[in-house]
Parts: C-alpha cells; structure tokens; sequence
C-alpha cells in the first residue's frame, strides 16, 4: 500500500531542511515558486515574478550566470541532473551562496517538466572557502598524513620540499623527508614515533625538526602536529613551520655574542649597563675579571661597586656620573679602582645616558677598558720622553756652546782678513788674504748648512711675516753670487719682468736662503756657459701671488738614476763630487724642507753634461706697504759715523781688538765692558747712543744685562738702543733676545758691511 503525503506535511519538510522549490512547466514555461523560496531570497512575492530568465538576470551573479546555463543545458539536452552552487542576490544580505538543484521529466525524450530546489549553503561554504585559503594559500607547508603516508598537502608544502607537483610529493613517503638521524643523534624514524605519540596522546605537539628536501638539501622546520577527523577516519595535521632564517639569526646573535666576548677578553675590555629604576647592574664576563671578580648573571649593586672606587678618584666618578643623568652628556674619563685583593688598577670608563620618552634618564651603559698596562707604559714613555727632551736640550746646548766656540775665531777671521783687505796688501799678499777669506767663508756656509738642518729636524724653524720687494731681493741674490761667478768665467743673468717688481708679506731671509743655495750651487757646478735665475707671476689674485721660480745651469748636470735621492741628506750626485767641489751635502736637504714647511716642494730636471735646473713655485700676500729702495752696502761706502758714542760689552780679547779697530776705521768713540755687571755701571756713567751687547759672558751675561738696563729708572734706557751680539746661531736665542727687550741682532762671524749697517740704523738724526 502506497502512502501520500499532503501539501502541509511537504511544507513542513521543506521548511525543516531549509529549502526552497520551484517548478517549472515547459509546455506554458511557467515557474511556480513556494514562499520558502521567496523568504530565503528575503522578497516578496510580489516583487519578483518566478521565471527563468528574471531568475538569471536578475538574481544570479554575473560571473555564475555560464554556470547556471551550462548546467540547465546539459539536463534538458542530456539529462545530467542539475545541481550547482552560485551567488544569488538577496535583497538585505547581498549576494550569497545557494546550491541549487533540480531534475527534469522526460516523454517521448523530450523535456515537459523540471522541478528543484535553493538551500541556503552560505556559512557552510564561506567556512570551506576560508579553510582553502588557509590551507592553499599559506606560507607554512600543510600536509594530512595518516599510516600509509601523505593523503594530502598544500601547495607551500610542494614548494618547500622541491617536488616538482602535488602527485610528487603524495607519491612519495614522509620518511624521506628526514635525515637518519636528527641534531640530538636520535633516528629520525624511532623518534618521528613517538612524536605521533605525543600528538594523539595529548592532542597536540610542537617540536623542532630537521627535515630533508627532495634534492638533498636539509632545513630546519618548526612542526606542529594536531589529530583530527577526516571522512571518519583520524589522520595528522602536520603543519612546517621553516624556520631556517631564525636559525641563522639565533646562530649570527651566538657568534657575535661568541666574537663580543672574545675580542672583550682580548682588549681586556668590558660592557655593563646601570638601571637607574631598579638600581640593577649588568656586567659582561669581562667587565667581571677585570674587577677581578667571578662572572655572575648580572653585575654587583651600586654600593659595592662604589667602593671599588678608589677614595681619591670618588668626585671625578660622581661629578661625570651627574653631568650624564642631568646634561644627557656622555662620560669618557680614566679612573683607579681597588681590587679585592687590594691592587690598584687603572680602568678607562665611557657611558652614555639613555631617556624614556618623558626624558628622564633610566638607564646608564656603556664599557670599561683595562688600561693599566697602558697607563704603566705611559709613564715609561713619559720618562722616556723627559730623557729625550734632556738629551734634546743637552744637544741644543752643545750646538749652541759649539756655534759659540767655533764662530768667535770664525769672527776673528773674517774680521781681520777684511781689515787687511783695507790696507793696501802687496799684490801676493792680496792673493793669500782672497784665499783665506774664501776658505773662512766656505767654513762659515758648513757651519751654518750644520745649525739649520739641526734646527729643522727639531722643529724649531720658524718663518716671519715682513714686506719685502720681489725683484730688489733677486737683484740682491745675484749681486752676492756674481763675483764667484765673473772667477769662474760663466755668466749670471737674472731673467725677470717688471710686473715682479710688487711687494708681498714674507719671509725675505728663508726665501733669500733658498735661492742663494740654489744659484752657489749651479754656480759651483757649472764650469762653463751661464747660470739663469728666472721668475714669472704664475697665478695673481686680489689678495696674493703665486710665483714660479727656477735656477738653470749648464754645468755638470745629475745622473738619471740620482735623481731620486738628490734632496738626502748628506747626499750628491757623484762619490768624487765632494772631493772635487766640497760641501756638506745638506744644502738641496735644507732647501727641500724649507720648502715643504712652506707647502711648497722642488723639482728637478737634468741630464748629465748638459745641466740642470731645480724650481719651484710659491704663494705670496700682497703687501700695500711702500717699502724704501734699498742700496747695497760695500765697504767703500761706509762713511764716518763720528758723533756716535757706542759701548762694546764682550769678554773675547781678540774680538775687542777687532771691533776697536772698526769702531776707529768708522770715527766712532766707543767704551768696552768685559761682562754685563760692568756695562750696567757704565752705561749709567756715560750716555751712549747704541750698546752691542755680547750674549755668552762671566758674571753676568747679555741676556741678565739687558733686563737689568731696561728697569734702570731714568725713561731712556728704556729707549737705549741694544744690538745683541752672538756666535750662537740657535733659533731660541734670538727669540729671548728679543723677549729680554733687546733691539735688533747680528751673528758673529760678521762682515764689516753688516756691522756697519745695524750700527749706522741707530744714528740720531
């Protein structure tokens, strides 16, 4: 007996499984839908008619309207049951997903009805969907694992293990994902069992794993293992995690923290860091024994810190300390600490504060340096340098004692051969007196090339700033040089322009220096042709000038493979040079450091034969001075200087004799002092224009004379003329010479042209 449900109890399903039907009658193509199916759309009935094509166009989306049709062709032409899922549109809720289904009756082959249904499988499918995408989509490789092997994986999982598709990776075992044995020595195969164990025990493991990829290469992986249900059966979520990048950086953070406190230990160096909140230290290893204390988890508190402060250094700890917490300064200072056993230790301490965002320090850190070994050798060096500024000053004094005692008789000398030169000598006599006069000043330019190279490798050369003439000083370097070079038969031309005749600002003698040594050099090389002086304005600016300089031969000329080493000291070009021509070899030395001091440097061209020539260029400030023409001063031009009374105050016998004769040649009345405690009683007794005042004396030497003069009551002696005379040629002592308040100076030995030309600058008009 068949049974047959009513209209209500049909209703009442449908309603029960949520659904919605329609029917749909061919022959009048009249759909008929039930209010289920309105309200699961959210109309009314009167606000959408039922009808294939308003349900398409009206309700299907866009992008699912081919499904539908595919689907109501392939039943009405093939009789393939309908059943598809798509996004309808609802009125309130938007487009959601619906499965629709439906099947066709058939007669005679052909469609005459269709009947189906709409169930609302939104949350349903929008949970699946999400699933996919977690499961699809994720960076962590997802794999379903169950006895036989893998059932299913995501596409992270193919990428990660290097498979070439997901038929691979389900073709092949898990076991040969794993090494044979993991980083703790366990069997990748007994240990994977019983981390299955842990999982389906527990419902939940994680652990880490090194996993091995198809071509080889292994990783580590973080693994997480859930048990779950699927088709009713319970199988592994097995979820990698690579965590190869956090490795490497957990391995990077050990070997810089290996490296740290290895290179700590090395430097003898530490770190610590001071929590002004929690009043916490924290200390490295090193910071530890360098206190000589075990290392420990974290540092000793303030208060036992602070007693290993050494007592006399406690303020300079508090005072920097301070000055970081209030003024946000870092600290950097040496200090001495007391260690347990009772050794005093140097320490070098830098910090640096650190502010929360209200700016109120919290924190202090930095590092600590043992520097005892340091501060030890400091104070070797600090002995070592007192010896070598002793052994300096023992060498300038014997310098300045041998300048002394070696240009008094050069004074004498040169002196007297002049003198005699006044005196009409005998024709044969003049030529004995030409030669000695020559040799004492090749004596004097030996001394003099000794003093300067000595006074430029202790520093102590200095360079004045005064306003000279360009072209008047030229003139006068080729007028010194010219009767050498009329002896040797060679000429001396000096090629300049007029634009050259400008006055700059500086230091007329080094220049000076520079170029007589250059031109006594070619001149002394050159046994025939000429010697050319050359200047040219290379650069002029506003304010300065830049000038090229050059001093051509045509004398021996320098070997190629000399060139180098030409500027050494005590070198020449030739090993018979120095026989042959003398020198000291210092001249091009002192002309090149000259030079440099100037930021300037020489160079050279030459070929052997043929000649040589050395220039260099050198930047001048313009001087707006009118400098007053300058005449050189020769013996016969000296005229009487009588009128002048002058007071000699030197202790030499012999260069008393020869300043007496001077001082008679020129009509001047003179005195002589033997030491300075008797000049200052003469020169109270007497009023003198001018006092040449000898340096090195018993008694009371020029320098103590000097002072003495100047704090003499009456207002001239403050006034009064002093020349400092000295055989020292010592950069110092023309400097306190000055400072002492004398006026000018002069360097024994002296031409009768020099003397003559300080004295005669000092006469009243």
């Amino acid at each position: 007996m068949s049974s047959v449900f009513t209209i209500e109890s049909l209703e009442m399903v449908i309603s029960g499984i949520n659904a919605g039907i329609w029917d749909w009658d061919f022959e009048t193509n009249k759909q008929t839908w039930s209010d289920r199916l309105f309200e699961l759309l959210e109309y009314q009935p009167d606000e959408i008619t039922p009808g294939y094509e308003n349900f398409t166009e009206m309700l299907v989306h866009p992008d699912d309207r081919v499904i539908v049709r595919t689907a109501i062709n392939a039943q009405l032409e093939q009789n393939i049951p309908y059943n598809v899922q798509v996004r309808l549109r609802t009125k309130f809720k938007g487009y959601r997903y619906f499965e629709c289904c439906g099947n066709a009756k058939f007669i005679d082959g052909k469609p005459v009805r269709m009947v189906g249904s709409i169930t609302d499988i939104h949350e349903r499918y929008s949970l699946r969907e999400k699933l996919s995408v977690v499961f699809e989509r994720s960076t962590d490789a997802h794999l379903l694992i169950d006895s036989q092997g893998v059932i299913d994986c995501n596409k992270a999982a193919v990428t990660m293990l290097r498979c070439k598709d997901k038929s691979e990776l389900l073709s092949i075992h898990p076991a040969k994902f794993s090494p044979e044995f993991q980083p703790d020595g366990r069997r990748s195969d007994e240990k994977s069992l019983e981390m299955d164990r842990i999982a389906h025990e527990t419902g939940y493991n994680r652990f880490e794993w090194i996993h091995r990829r198809l071509d080889g290469d292994e990783f580590p992986v973080e693994v997480t293992l859930n048990p779950v249900h699927v088709d009713d059966k319970m199988v592994l979520l097995v979820v990698w995690h690579d965590i190869s990048h956090r490795k490497n950086a957990e391995e990077l953070i050990r070997r810089n923290e290996a490296m740290l406190a290895e290179s700590q230990q090395l430097t003898h160096s530490g770190s610590w860091e001071a929590d002004l909140v929690t009043n916490q230290n924290y200390w490295s290893d090193e910071a530890f024994r360098i206190f000589g204390l075990e290392p420990n988890s974290t540092g000793p508190n303030t208060e036992l810190f602070s007693k290993m402060i050494h007592p006399d250094d406690m303020h300079l700890y508090i005072s920097h300390i301070k000055d970081a917490v209030n003024n946000l300064n870092p600290a950097s200072f040496d200090l001495r600490i007391v260690l347990p056993d009772g050794k005093i230790k140097f320490i070098h301490a830098i910090g640096k504060p650190f502010a929360d965002h209200t700016g109120r320090v919290v924190k202090l850190y930095g590092a600590i340096m043992d520097i005892d070994a340091q501060k030890k050798n400091e104070q070797e060096l600090i002995k070592a340098k007192e010896q070598a500024e002793m052994a300096a000053v023992a060498k300038s004094q014997f310098l300045s004692t041998m300048s002394h005692e070696i240009r008094t008789p050069m004074n004498a000398v040169i002196g007297f051969t002049h003198l005699l030169l006044q005196h009409d000598p005998k024709p044969e006599q003049m030529e004995y007196l030409n030669i000695l006069k020559f040799s004492a000043e090749n004596l004097l330019v030996l001394i003099n090339d000794i003093l300067d190279f000595s006074k430029i490798e202790a520093g102590k050369i200095e360079f004045e700033e005064v306003d000279f003439n360009i072209l008047v000083l030229l003139e006068n370097i080729r007028s010194g040089s010219i009767q050498r070079a009329d002896e040797k038969g060679i000429s001396l031309e000096l090629n300049v322009d007029e634009a050259l005749n400008l006055n700059v600002i500086g230091d007329p003698v080094r220049l000076g220096q520079i170029l007589t040594n250059l031109v006594s050099n070619a001149v002394k090389f050159t046994e025939f042709g000429k010697v050319t002086i050359s200047a040219t304005i290379a650069k002029r600016d506003p304010d300065s000038v830049t000038i090229d300089f050059e001093i051509q031969d045509t004398g021996i000329g320098i070997p190629s493979e000399k060139l180098d080493n030409i500027f050494d000291s005590f070198t020449q070009a030739t090993s018979d040079t120095t026989r042959k021509y003398g020198g000291s070899g210092l001249g091009l030395t002192i002309t090149k450091r000259l030079l440099e001091l100037q930021k300037s440097t020489i160079n050279l061209r030459s070929k052997p034969g043929e000649g040589s020539a050395f220039y260099f260029s050198l930047t001048f400030k313009l001087s707006e001075k009118q400098i007053p023409a300058q005449t050189s001063h020769s013996v016969t031009d000296i005229k009487s200087l009588k009128g002048m009374k002058v007071l000699i105050v030197e202790d030499n016998a012999v260069n008393i004799f020869l300043m007496k004769n001077f001082m008679k040649q020129w009509e001047i009345d003179y005195d002589v002092a033997e030491n300075g405690l008797i000049a200052c009683e003469i020169v109270q007794q007497n009023d003198y224009d001018l006092v040449l005042m000898d340096l090195q004396m018993p008694e009371m030497d020029g320098y103590e004379a000097t002072a003495k003069i100047r704090y003499l009551p009456d207002p001239k002696y403050a006034q009064l003329p002093i020349i400092a005379l000295t055989a020292s040629a010592m950069l110092d002592i023309k400097d306190i010479a000055f400072k002492v308040g004398m006026n000018d100076y002069i360097s024994k030995p002296f031409t009768p042209n020099e003397l003559y030309t300080k004295i005669a600058a000092y006469r009243k008009k």
